[in-house]
């Protein structure tokens, strides 16, 4: 060992070590400065550290070779040979020493170039999906210049229906499109930078989709179907009407309200009967199924949310304030509010809400009877059209030709409304949550209206003939379980008269008689939808008028009091009939089509009525038996669809008062927010 440790020290190996020892000293110095000031990872650093104690030895190794001499020299050779070596191996020890920095230096281009470059890529790629996991991303999508989304305007009944959907793992996105005024429905991959049509959906819209992603389902006017996502031929699973909402559970079952809410229903995704859950008298919407079958959502016609257990048949209020209710795997339930879209905790166990609802998103086109056009999936992805609340209108009047005049009201959330006899006022039902009351309204004056009612859920004002009374219809909106009533009031008075007619709901009062009898639009029982029936507030006696399996609403006596003009479904859809009165069989059908809503003029000569967001007239005469023309389009325009008459008509039907929307363009943008749900905590 002593003789090695000799021969290492005449070689000179020891003095090479420590030079090399001093430089890589000095390199790790200057490296954990130089390296924090370009961000270098950390690995940069442990790998030149690495390198360096590598070099040691190879450097040793290398000085040890190349420094190859005998100890059999004599003096003088040494001597000569020591001068020789103290040049050759003071090159050949700086030569080591750059051979192994450049060698140290080629390793580590290569190390990096094929060996942390791809890890650097994939802890990159890792990193940046981490992060995208984490941040809310918001992006948009337009569609191509000759669509916009299917708004009311397009839907039956002029009242709107959702037109976007997104599947649950938010693969593809799905959107009713207005194609110059015709319907269809078109799928976007939400990896792909195109939709494409789904041929067979023509005339469809409330578009939803499998939980497998799959299937497309949609409605018509009279079917629900479903279609490959792929593109195939559509399957009708059921005749249905007037749906307001449906959803596709994970048991395979769809459920859905149909008959203007008057029933929640559902039928298996591979067809087979329909299957009756609840009939209902107070017009439930928007089913949305609770995880593991524990119950549904349902919103009222009071902007009430309420929960329907299907195995004890009960429904009960849940939030007090809103519509089209969803429940995400965030524990909270996210629903359109009366400003803003809303969340708040529920707790599946207690099957209740945990503290208060707070906003999540504002700026949410939003129908006028309360669907938001939104959607999302179950991983975090939210789609929704950009837009006003289509339910904040201002009042308006509009002659036949539909140019406008501005009235002295403010811009609100109103409900049904009546003018008087002489159309210097007007009785409004101004809508505050899930209450209501009626106000009343003076032109001349041009006052602030004036309150009618306090806190009695009162809808559907109509003024007697003489303008001294009006009739409302008044209901506790929040226990479903409550009969609803009649009530008749001074028009200058609070006290109010109750009519005891044992309505479970109603739309109505509908009209005046001459002999101050009324026609009501309302159901006697859950099974049954809208009827006709009459009442004398003298005797509150209660007489049927037209009692169908069908609905039958939105009655209006003739001047002369010979007629009564209704709209009905009788047909599969809404028409306008005509019957006598005193009723007899007989019954004239004479809307072209779909239509709803009719008005007399104060001459009896037209009937006015409403097919969407279009206003028509038909000539008919009375006398000496009833006879109607063709109908004829006077104006159409984005006006308010109410519960009830959605419009009054003055002046001999040369004046029309009319609820105005706001300016909306049609829409051509969805929003995308990635990880919305993060925005909850």
């Amino acid at each position: 060992m002593q003789k090695i440790l000799q021969t290492l020290n005449h070689r000179k190996v020891f003095r090479v070590a420590t030079v090399y020892s001093v430089v890589a000293w000095l390199l790790m110095q200057i490296l954990d400065i130089v390296l924090p000031t370009f961000n270098a990872p950390l690995w940069v650093n442990q790998t030149l550290l690495l390198l360096l104690l590598l070099g040691l030895p190879l450097v040793t190794i290398l000085a040890w070779l190349m420094d190859g001499q005998t100890e059999e020299l004599d003096e003088q050779k040494i001597t000569a040979s020591q001068q020789r070596k103290s040049l050759i191996f003071g090159g050949s020890a700086s030569s080591s020493l750059a051979f192994g920095l450049i060698f140290l230096a080629v390793t580590f281009l290569l190390m990096d170039r094929f060996l942390f470059s791809s890890n650097e890529r994939a802890s990159t790629i890792q990193n940046s999906t981490d992060v995208n996991q984490q941040i809310v991303q918001r992006t948009s999508i337009t569609l191509p210049s000759n669509q916009s989304i299917a708004l009311a305007e397009m839907m039956p009944l002029g009242v709107g229906r959702k037109s976007l959907a997104i599947s649950s793992q938010g693969n593809f996105l799905a959107y009713a499109a207005n194609e110059s005024g015709s319907l269809k429905i078109y799928i976007r991959p939400m990896d792909s930078f195109e939709a494409y049509p789904l041929n067979g959906t023509e005339g469809g819209f409330s578009p939803f989709f499998s939980p497998d992603e799959q299937w497309l389902g949609f409605v018509t006017p009279t079917h629900i179907l479903k279609i490959p996502v792929s593109g195939g031929s559509p399957q009708s699973l059921t005749e249905s009407t007037n749906v307001y909402g449906i959803t596709w559970g994970l048991d395979n079952n769809i459920v859905f309200s149909e008959r203007e809410g008057m029933r929640i229903a559902s039928i298996s995704a591979d067809g087979g009967q329909k299957k009756v859950l609840l009939e209902s008298t107070d017009s439930l919407f928007d089913p949305e199924i609770l995880p593991d079958n524990r119950g549904i959502l349902l919103s009222n016609a009071s902007s009430v949310i309420q929960l329907f257990d299907p195995e004890i048949g009960v429904v009960r209020p849940v939030i007090p304030r809103g519509r089209d209710a969803r429940y995400i795997n965030t524990g909270h339930i996210v629903y359109t509010g009366m400003e803003s879209y809303m969340a708040v905790s529920f707790n599946l166990e207690t099957m209740s809400i945990e503290g208060s609802p707070f906003p999540i998103l504002d700026g949410v086109l939003t129908e006028a009877i309360g669907v938001s056009q939104l959607t999302f999936s179950n991983n975090g992805i939210l789609a929704y059209i950009p837009g006003a609340d289509m339910g904040i209108v201002t009042p308006i009047w509009a002659n036949r030709n539909g140019d406008e005049t501005p009235i002295s009201l403010d811009s609100r959330r109103y409900g049904s409304f009546d003018l008087s006899p002489d159309a210097s006022q007007v009785a409004l039902s101004i809508v505050d949550g899930s209450d209501s009351d009626i106000w009343v309204y003076d032109f001349d004056r041009q006052t602030s209206p004036q309150r009618l009612t306090v806190g009695k859920g009162a809808l559907f004002p109509k003024w007697s003939l003489d303008g001294n009374d009006i009739a409302f219809g008044a209901q506790n909106p929040v226990n479903s379980d409550v009969r609803a009533r009649l009530d008749i009031q001074g028009s200058n008075e609070v006290e109010s008269t109750r009519i005891d007619a044992d309505f479970a709901d109603l739309i109505g009062p509908d009209s005046w008689s001459k002999n101050g009898e009324l026609i009501v639009s309302a159901t006697s029982k859950a099974d049954q939808g809208l009827d006709l029936y009459i009442i004398d507030p003298a005797d509150q006696e209660r007489r049927p008028f037209v009692v169908t399996e069908n609905s039958e609403w939105g009655a209006s006596f003739s001047p002369n009091n010979d007629y009564v003009a209704f709209t009905t479904d009788v047909s599969g859809q809404y028409q306008i009939n005509v019957k006598r009165f005193p009723p007899t069989e007989e019954r004239w059908v004479i809307s072209s089509g779909y239509g709803e809503e009719p008005f007399w003029s104060e001459d009896g000569s037209e009937i006015f009525y409403r097919r969407g967001n279009q206003w028509l007239s038909i000539p008919v005469k009375t006398s000496p038996e009833f006879e109607a023309g063709v109908p004829e389009v006077l104006f159409e325009g984005p006006y308010g669809n109410v519960y009830g008459i959605s419009y009054g008509v003055v002046d001999n039907g040369e004046k029309f008062f009319l609820l105005k929307q706001p300016d909306q363009e049609l829409p051509k943008e969805i929003n995308i927010v990635n990880n919305w749900t993060k925005e909850l905590n």
